[in-house]
């Protein structure tokens, strides 16, 4: 009965593990999406590139508009309208839903992350 259960529990760790699965460009941008919604991007400072500034009243009015979106469900990498040279993503609230664009450098780092609500699916 024991073998029984501790599989069931490694099983049921897996299922889970394999649900939250995110491609490293999914992490980044839900790291980002969660410090802009905290209005405190010192988590995510040594992701942006050098010389990237982003005043501290414009992350108070993304963090603001963010959070009146309830909360974040699912930030989903997405190639459909996407630009060559940018990561698009679907990011689900819990009242709608964003698009999401971030740009990287050729080390990695985030020189550009943008955002807009998603337009309406059609009949909603």
């Amino acid at each position: 009965m024991k073998c029984i259960r501790a599989f069931s529990v490694l099983a049921a760790a897996a299922v889970l593990a394999a649900c939250s699965f995110q491609n490293k460009d999914e992490r980044e941008a839900d790291k980002i999406t969660h410090a802009v919604m905290n209005n405190d991007l010192r988590p995510v400072a040594d992701d942006i590139a050098k010389g990237v500034t982003i005043p501290r009243v414009k992350v108070a009015e993304w963090s603001d508009e963010l959070n009146a979106q309830g909360k974040l469900i699912s930030i989903k990498e997405v190639a459909t309208n996407c630009e060559p040279g940018w990561h698009c993503f679907e990011a689900k609230f819990e009242k709608r839903v964003y698009l999401e664009r971030m740009r990287l450098d050729e080390n990695g780092k985030v020189v550009n992350w943008n955002f807009r609500m998603a337009p309406s699916a059609a009949g909603s």
